[in-house]
C-alpha cells in the first residue's frame, strides 16, 4: 500500500518564508527539542504573529507593508507529524499577512530536505 502523493518537507527554523512581495518572515520556534539538520521544527501556531522584515510595499494612505503573519491556511501542517502534540508546518505552508492590501506568505526553502511530513 504505497503513498502516491508527494509528501512535502517539514519546515524548520532554517527555512526561508517570504511574503508575496519579498519580505522575510522571522521564524521563531517555540520548541527546542526536535530539530532536523540543525534547525528546530516549526509547529502550529509558531508563525502566528511572526514579524516580517523588508517588505517593499510603500506605506501610503491606501497601502501598508507586510509586518506580521496573521493566519495560516489549511494544508500548512502535517497530518502525521506532531511535536509536543502540535502539528509540524510543511513546505506547502501558506497564510496571510497584515499588509494592505493583505499579502500572502509562502515557503521558498523549507530549511531541510530529508524529512517529510
Amino acid at each position: 500500500m504505497g503513498n502516491d502523493s508527494a509528501v512535502p518537507p517539514i519546515v524548520t527554523s532554517l527555512a526561508v518564508v517570504m511574503c508575496a512581495h519579498g519580505g522575510m518572515v522571522t521564524l521563531i520556534p517555540r520548541q527546542t527539542v526536535v530539530s532536523i539538520q540543525g534547525g528546530q521544527v516549526l509547529c502550529e501556531p509558531d508563525l502566528l504573529g511572526a514579524p516580517i522584515v523588508g517588505c517593499p510595499v510603500p506605506p501610503t494612505p491606501s497601502t501598508k507593508p507586510c509586518t506580521t503573519v496573521v493566519s495560516t491556511f489549511p494544508g500548512s501542517t502535517s497530518l502525521k507529524v506532531l511535536v509536543g502534540g502540535r502539528p509540524a508546518y510543511v513546505a506547502t505552508l501558506t497564510g496571510m499577512t497584515d499588509g494592505v492590501p493583505p499579502g500572502t506568505i509562502m515557503v521558498s526553502f523549507p530549511g531541510q530536505t530529508i524529512v517529510q511530513g
